[in-house]
């Protein structure tokens, strides 16, 4: 499942534990990623799912939903 994947990203990257993570979670105001570790996620995801997550798309994913639900339109 592709947000269990995430949350578990967050872990790894930046030590969010994953019971602190939800789907309404912000990922700049609600847990404080800066753009590096955004990068580092999708770049994970983008290894994980061979899909391609354009810079453009990248910059408009403001919530955990928003990256999980893209990540699911690009693998099915």
């Amino acid at each position: 499942m592709v947000y269990e994947r995430v949350k578990k990203l967050f872990w790894d990257i930046m030590g969010i534990p994953e019971e602190e993570i939800s789907l309404e979670s912000n990922l700049y105001d609600g847990l404080c990623a800066d753009s590096l570790d955004i990068s580092q996620i999708i770049i994970q995801l983008e290894n994980d799912y061979k899909i391609k997550v354009e810079d453009d798309v990248a910059l408009k994913l403001r919530t955990v939903e928003d990256i999980v639900k893209y990540v699911e339109g690009k693998i099915s």
